[in-house]
């Protein structure tokens, strides 16, 4: 109601922004920088990449390995053999009840082998899950990417709001010191000429010179506004910037506080589905680690020994080939598999109550930015008829006291509650954008990415 009957377009001074370069950014063109030189969004996006990496090694499990392998060994000394005397094989006349030490017949002093070694996976549960899971946690990435860009796009937004009424209050607080300058050099004159004072020109004197700390501290604050939003931005806070824009160019008329705002609409509980789909993966998987897996395997070389190193390189190698199935099945691990397949269960079954309480959470932080909202607009409005009056106030305590109607404990009385009344007027200005900001937010329309 008050949306469609009240805008900010009610701001009362608007002026041109004084620009700090030559290239002046909106509010959309702060948005995109930010968006594009961030870096939480640098490296969300780089996040993406390292899921894609990773969907790529997992998958990378179930493709064929091929390895190779050589080596050359020289035995200068062999290990001896023991065998049990009176043996066949034994010296002949030694005792049976004795050990022999003879020499390795069974092996010559050097070998060679080089061999190529082949292995496929050919069933295994954990690996199907595995799979899916990677892509859904690629999806996770993308949607983690998307939740930091609409903070990026809040904090922007909040920023360059300040930004911009900080300007219009530092326009006014000098206009309110030259006001209280020409007043002065005013009231200085009168005090020569004896219509005043002297005590009249000093108490307009120390209103002048607080105005004027005031002015200093404005001028402090603008600056650290400034640098505030180009950290936002992820702009280096020694470049350049300056904005384009104004307050009253904020649009509310356009929103629509009676729309119906599904949970899905939030990139919040669009993260919670997911990561109920990897609690449900994680079942999953746990309950393939009771299935065997299968593996495929074949090696092939060549090999030879001979009596030193040197004949192992220059003779005949011989080839030699083996294939084969092998099964791997867990049969008893002290019940770990069962518990952490209940941990899954139980980690599974909060993921669905996360995602059926972030329904409420989402109605119930929509009606807090619509009230929020109507609030503020309402108190801007009173603000904006206090701003009016008081203005209204100074005027006419300046004609009297100029006309000798009046005094100029009025004027400086007037001149504070003016001041007193901007200070309001913006409070009340940026508490509605922030209000505006929070609704749209709440709705998932602040940003959607598209």
């Amino acid at each position: 109601m008050l949306i469609a009957t009240f805008a900010i377009t009610s701001f009362l001074f608007a002026q041109k922004i004084v620009a700090q370069g030559t290239n002046q950014f909106t509010l959309q063109q702060c948005i995109d920088y930010s968006l594009e030189n961030y870096n939480d969004v640098k490296n969300g996006q780089l996040d993406i990449q390292s899921a894609e990496a990773k969907v790529g090694e997992i998958r990378g499990v179930g493709l064929p390995h091929l390895s190779g392998s050589a080596s050359i060994n020289d035995n200068p000394e062999l290990k001896r053999m023991f065998l049990q005397g009176g043996t066949t094989i034994a010296p002949p006349g030694s005792d049976p009840n004795s050990v022999v030490a003879m020499p390795n017949f069974f092996q010559l002093r050097s070998s060679g082998d080089v061999s190529l070694n082949l292995s496929q996976l050919l069933f295994d549960g954990s690996y199907l899950v595995g799979l899916k899971a990677a892509n859904v946690y690629k999806d996770l990435a993308t949607k983690s990417l998307l939740q930091t860009k609409i903070q990026v796009v809040e904090n922007v937004t909040k920023a360059f709001y300040v930004v911009l009424i900080n300007q219009e209050q530092l326009e006014l607080v000098k206009a309110n010191v030259a006001r209280l300058d020409t007043l002065l050099s005013n009231t200085q004159a009168y005090q020569k000429q004896g219509f005043v004072e002297e005590i009249d020109v000093n108490r307009i004197e120390v209103a002048r010179n607080n105005l004027q700390a005031e002015l200093t501290k404005f001028n402090q604050i603008y600056e650290v506004t400034y640098l505030l939003l180009k950290f936002q931005m992820g702009m280096p806070l020694s470049d350049t910037l300056s904005l384009s824009g104004n307050i009253k160019d904020v649009q509310l008329e356009t929103l629509d506080v009676n729309m119906l705002v599904s949970p899905e609409n939030r990139v919040e509980y669009s993260l919670l589905k997911t990561q109920k789909q990897l609690s449900l993966l994680d079942v999953k998987n746990n309950k393939a680690k009771y299935m065997p897996s299968l593996s495929g395997f074949a090696t092939g070389g060549y090999t030879r020994s001979d009596l030193n190193i040197g004949k192992v390189l220059q003779n005949h190698w011989y080839s030699y080939m083996m294939w084969g199935v092998s099964m791997n099945i867990s049969i008893l691990e002290g019940g770990s598999k069962h518990y952490r397949l209940k941990q899954a269960k139980y980690q599974y079954a909060k993921s669905e109550n996360n995602l059926e309480q972030f329904g409420q959470t989402v109605d119930l932080q929509v009606k807090q930015a619509v009230y929020s909202l109507n609030n503020e607009l309402e108190n801007l409005k009173i603000q904006k008829r206090n701003l009016d009056l008081a203005n209204k106030v100074v005027s006419v305590s300046k004609i009297k006291y100029t006309a000798g109607t009046g005094s100029n404990l009025e004027v400086i009385d007037a001149e504070n509650a003016f001041k007193q009344a901007q200070t309001n007027y913006y409070n009340a200005a940026y508490g509605v954008l922030v209000a505006k900001i929070n609704y749209e937010k709440s709705t998932g329309t602040l940003y959607t990415g598209q």
